[in-house]
């Protein structure tokens, strides 16, 4: 499901501190001149990007969060090429050097061929030597840490609530409320995530073609009892 009214609540309830680190991640594990977001949100990755003069498409399948990008990049002046895009079913009309998929935004893919189109339409747009960098939550994750999850926050301004349901291992519903007091507006969302192995996400991405691939966990040493696994991929010579 693609957020809607939520994308214009989606930055505060972010922490900066977090884009800034992925930024960093992302330059120092590939050189690029042109990049496709898939997923990209509310933007703030593909406007960094776009202020150290990439060439920048930033893609999502939600109408609001395209919305709020396209307003993001107004303010800071920079130039994205926007466009609504179902991540299962796309392709590029020329290769790009990089690929992103980030933020969790995989995890909205419920079946496994979902994730192998995907990855099948990742490897056929990049180049030789391309590289593909797409995150997911961990099963630790999903079934540990969000394990019957509440939280809760108040302020003059508005009510936030955040619930997890537990359907299956890896496989979780959110139940997101905020009622924004200021503009007297009460908005409502259920989202449905799911994540697999290590060994499952590769084993699909080998198929499709990827032979270098390597993973972190938060951006550190990969472990098993971490919140958030990042692939990168390379795609060599066909």
């Amino acid at each position: 499901m693609s957020y809607e009214n939520f994308a214009y609540y989606y930055d505060s309830l972010m922490d900066p501190q977090f884009y800034d680190d992925y930024e960093q991640f992302i330059n120092n594990h590939c050189h690029f001149n042109e990049v496709l977001e898939l997923g990209c949100g509310t933007g703030e990755i593909a406007i960094r990007l776009a202020k150290k003069n990439k060439k920048v498409f930033a893609t999502d399948i939600s109408d609001d969060m395209l919305t709020v990008t396209k307003q993001k990049a107004m303010y800071d002046n920079v130039d994205l090429m926007l466009q609504k895009v179902n991540m299962c079913d796309f392709s590029t009309s020329y290769p790009v050097d990089l690929i992103l998929c980030l933020c969790d935004s995989l995890n909205y893919l419920l079946e496994s061929q979902e994730i192998i189109h995907t990855f099948s339409n990742v490897y056929h747009s990049l180049k030789e030597n391309g590289t593909f960098i797409f995150d997911v939550d961990s099963l630790y994750k999903m079934d540990h840490i969000l394990k019957n999850y509440q939280e809760k926050e108040e302020d003059d301004d508005f009510i936030f609530q955040w619930s997890v349901e537990t359907i299956d291992s890896g496989f979780v519903h959110h139940y997101i409320y905020i009622h924004d007091k200021i503009e007297d507006e009460i908005v409502e969302e259920h989202h449905y995530q799911r994540t697999f192995k290590v060994e499952q996400y590769l084993e699909w991405l080998k198929k499709i073609g990827f032979e270098d691939i390597e993973y972190y966990s938060d951006f550190y040493k990969y472990n098993e009892e971490c919140e958030r696994i990042i692939f990168i991929c390379r795609k060599g010579k066909v």
